[in-house]
């Protein structure tokens, strides 16, 4: 069924399930992996982040895979 103009886009798509770890310095961040793609995916906490300030509190990369030479 088509969307008229009033319905706005509200389906998501799973890329992955997060998992909490712990690094050595106890810093807490999450990772998961894609079933789709085996891509990783690292979220961590925006050390930046300022309560007013415009930029996010949480930062999601994809890890890049070594390439082999």
């Amino acid at each position: 069924m088509p969307k008229t103009q009033n319905q706005k886009n509200s389906e998501l798509e799973l890329i992955c399930g997060l998992f909490r770890n712990e690094s050595k310095s106890g810093s807490i961040y999450y990772n998961g992996r894609s079933q789709d793609t085996s891509a990783e995916y690292v979220m961590f906490k925006n050390s930046y982040y300022e309560e007013g300030d415009n930029k996010p509190y949480f930062r999601l990369m994809r890890r890049i895979p070594e390439t082999e030479d």
